[in-house]
């Protein structure tokens, strides 16, 4: 089975805490990728209207939060809101690691510690830096706060639950198929899958029967309502998604996560609380 872009799922905790050299470069600039940032940002690939190969995939089993990972995460909403920096920090475990599609970061300087390499990546701090500050546009607080806001995770493996939602898609060859068929332009789609059976509706707001019901399935997105606009952006409630019969019908933007975003994990410390392990990057 194809997965879009591997995830923090690959690795292996343990295996994130070895001593290798990883020579430290520049960093990447985080963008809020998870959904809810997404939407204030997508920038839809010039898309073919035709019909395509119905591309299915299988959803991570979700995780239904314990008393402690909600208090955690409500820590985490409050602080976020409030951009308590101090509160923030808190929350970070002390073997937090930065990944790249499940896989230690170059950017990670093991050297380090980990409430050092948790400010290079969400901007509180410059990479080599001693001191708090001097990073454009940061701290990337609008990153965290996607991150925050999104309420659907999955375990991975027996120690880390990670967030938002993930999908693999069953068939590497379908979806390549798909992909030549509906993209142009060089460019590619910006796929989404949904995390239920969904109605899909003539026009935003339409509350008449669907156009049509779908299931488990990654739909590439045309366009969004209310058109972003403004700074702030505009926030949309719905995703045009071209369909397989290649037509087009719209879906809440709650109904769906992208297929490649960044994602959060937690890990559960002897204690019982729980705390930010991992950051993994899609790409």
């Amino acid at each position: 089975m194809h997965r879009a872009r591997p995830t923090a799922a690959v690795v292996s905790y343990k295996a994130l805490h070895r001593q290798d050299d990883y020579p430290m470069k520049n960093p990447v600039v985080v963008t809020a990728l998870v959904v809810t940032a997404a939407l204030s940002s997508l920038s839809v690939a010039a898309v073919k209207k035709v019909s395509y190969p119905e591309v299915k995939v299988e959803i991570e089993p979700a995780y239904k939060p314990d008393a402690a990972f909600a208090a955690m995460r409500s820590a985490m909403t409050q602080v976020v809101v409030k951009r308590d920096a101090n509160g923030l920090f808190a929350l970070v475990a002390p073997t937090f690691v930065w990944t790249l599609q499940g896989q230690l970061a170059d950017e990670l300087d093991l050297g380090r510690d980990a409430l050092h390499n948790f400010k290079i990546v969400f901007g509180f701090r410059a990479p080599g830096a001693d001191a708090d500050g001097g990073v454009e546009s940061g701290p990337f607080w609008d990153t965290l706060a996607a991150l925050a806001e999104d309420g659907t995770f999955y375990q991975s493996g027996a120690s880390l639950v990670c967030g938002p939602a993930a999908a693999e898609v069953t068939d590497d060859a379908i979806f390549e198929q798909a992909r030549k068929k509906i993209e142009s332009g060089g460019e590619e789609a910006e796929w989404y899958f949904t995390l239920a059976e969904t109605g899909v509706t003539g026009s935003p707001n339409d509350a008449g029967p669907p156009i049509a019901n779908i299931g488990h399935v990654a739909l590439p997105v045309l366009t969004v309502y209310p058109p972003t606009q403004g700074s702030p952006p505009t926030r949309p409630t719905h995703f045009e998604v071209l369909l397989p019969s290649g037509k087009s019908g719209w879906v809440p933007v709650s109904a769906v996560r992208p297929l490649v975003t960044d994602r959060l994990c937690y890990a559960k410390r002897p204690n019982g609380d729980w705390r930010i392990a991992i950051y993994d990057q899609a790409e």
